[in-house]
């Protein structure tokens, strides 16, 4: 860790900036997910409009009862 009297010039700090940033290991980023993730923030709308419009008629004649039912 750098101390304040430790700062000579704004050079130091730049550089010891940069060392500490080489030293961190560098994060690996999953795109797929986030292009997932988008995908899916863009089409929700359509998919509940879609589910919005499907009608569903129940008012034919239905499936004949077994002959123990009737």
């Amino acid at each position: 860790m750098i101390k304040d009297e430790d700062i000579i010039s704004v050079k130091q700090i730049e550089d010891h900036i940069k060392d500490e940033l080489k030293s961190r290991p560098e994060k690996k980023r999953d795109w797929r997910t986030y292009e997932q993730m988008d995908t899916i923030k863009s089409l929700d709308p359509l998919i509940h409009e879609a589910v919005s419009a499907i009608h569903v008629d129940d008012s034919g004649p239905g499936r004949p009862l077994c002959s123990n039912k009737r």
